[in-house]
């Protein structure tokens, strides 16, 4: 079993982005992403699912959701 880290971006009802950060055990991948739809936060979002490490870091997924709406910065995790 392995940890892994499920990140959520979605609209809420007031129509403002919201973030969702859900931390699960799973097997392999393709079972958190199972589990991650189960446990969706909203009826329409977007995820992603990364293994637990060291390399991540809070926001990095509501960051590219705002670069593809022309509102965000582009980081480079290496200056991180």
């Amino acid at each position: 079993m392995k940890n892994w880290i499920i990140q959520y971006v979605y609209a809420t009802d007031k129509n403002e982005q919201g973030i969702s950060i859900l931390e699960i055990t799973a097997e392999n991948e393709e079972e958190a992403k199972k589990i991650a739809a189960e446990k969706a936060v909203a009826p329409e979002y977007i995820f992603t699912v990364h293994e637990q490490s060291d390399d991540q870091y809070l926001g990095m997924v509501k960051n590219q959701a705002n670069i593809m709406l022309g509102k965000g910065d582009v980081i480079d995790i290496e200056e991180i």
